[in-house]
C-alpha cells in the first residue's frame, strides 16, 4: 500500500514553498527598485554630451531630461543629436551638484543597476548614503540623467561634476569654444580646486563641489535606495517618471506585492496568518 505524507507535514512543505516563492519575488523586486542598504560604487564625470536620458521614449516619463545648446540655453527639440557626435545638444551646466549643508547635497548621475535596463533608472531619484572615510554619514539625493555602461558587474552612480572626468569626445570644446584640456584629462578631470577657476563661469561652483563637499575622495562607496524625486531636481531636468509617486514613502518599497500575498492567503497556504 502506498504511504501518504502526513497532512501536517504536507501543509508545512507547502507553506515553506510559498514563503520561498514570496521571498524570492520580493528579493527581485527589491533589487529592481533599489531597496535600502544596497551597495554601490560612485564615480564622477562631465563630458558635455547630451544626457542619455534626454531622448524621447527612453523610459516611462512625460518629458526627457533637458538638454542645452552651445550657449547653454534649453532646447525644445528632444530629438536633437548629441554634441559628442556632431549634434547640437549638450549637457546643461545647471545639472551640477550643490551642497545644502555640510552633510546633505543634491546632484545628478549617470547610473547603472545590475539586473535591469536603462528604462528602469532613467529620471529615477536615489538617496546615496556614503560609507567611505570622511564622507561617512553624508547623504546625497541624485536624479539619474545619464547611463553609465563603463562598469557592468557592479551597481554604479557616476556623479555629474564639471571638471570631474573629461572624455575624448571633445564636446566641451564644441559647446564652449575653448580647449578641451581646460576640463582636465581623460579619466581624471581637473587636478585641483584652483583649476576650477578656468572652467566656464556656470560650471565653476559644480567643479568646486568635488574638492569641498566630496573632499576629492575617489570612487567612494555608498548605500542607496530609490526615493521620490524632489522638485529641487525635477525643476532643473524637467523629467518626472510616471511611477515616481510610488516612492513617496519608505513603506512602499518594503512590502510584498499585495496581489501575490492576497492570492497566497486566499489559497490557504498561510493558515497561521
Amino acid at each position: 500500500m502506498k504511504s501518504r505524507q502526513p497532512a501536517t507535514a504536507m501543509k508545512l512543505s507547502i507553506n515553506s514553498l510559498a514563503i520561498f516563492i514570496v521571498a524570492t519575488l520580493y528579493t527581485n523586486v527589491a533589487e529592481v527598485l533599489a531597496a535600502e542598504d544596497t551597495l554601490t560604487l560612485t564615480g564622477r564625470y562631465w563630458d558635455c554630451c547630451k544626457p542619455s536620458c534626454g531622448w524621447d521614449n527612453k523610459a516611462d516619463f512625460g518629458s526627457p531630461v533637458q538638454s542645452c545648446d552651445a550657449r547653454n540655453k534649453p532646447l525644445s527639440d528632444f530629438n536633437a543629436g548629441t554634441g559628442c557626435n556632431g549634434g547640437t545638444a549638450y549637457a546643461c551646466s545647471n545639472q551640477s551638484p550643490w551642497a545644502v549643508n555640510d552633510t546633505f547635497a543634491y546632484g545628478f548621475a549617470g547610473t547603472y543597476l545590475k539586473g535591469v535596463l536603462e528604462d528602469a533608472w532613467c529620471c529615477s531619484c536615489y538617496e546615496l548614503k556614503f560609507t567611505t572615510g570622511n564622507l561617512t554619514g553624508k547623504t546625497m539625493t541624485v536624479q539619474t540623467s545619464n547611463t553609465d555602461y563603463d562598469v557592468l558587474n557592479d551597481n554604479m552612480f557616476t556623479l555629474a561634476i564639471p571638471g570631474g572626468n573629461n572624455s575624448d569626445y571633445g564636446a566641451c570644446d564644441g559647446q564652449y569654444n575653448i580647449d578641451n584640456s581646460v576640463f582636465g584629462s581623460s579619466g581624471t578631470g581637473v587636478s585641483s580646486v584652483e583649476d576650477c577657476d578656468n572652467l566656464p563661469d556656470a560650471q565653476q561652483e559644480g567643479c568646486r563641489f568635488r574638492f569641498t563637499w566630496l573632499q576629492d575622495i575617489d570612487r567612494p562607496q555608498a548605500n542607496f535606495r530609490r526615493v521620490q524625486c524632489p522638485v529641487e531636481l525635477t525643476n532643473i531636468t524637467g523629467c518626472i517618471r510616471n511611477d515616481d509617486t510610488n516612492f513617496a514613502n519608505s513603506a512602499s518599497r518594503h512590502v510584498f506585492p499585495s496581489t501575490l500575498v492576497s492570492s497566497i492567503i486566499f489559497m490557504g497556504l498561510f493558515p497561521f496568518i
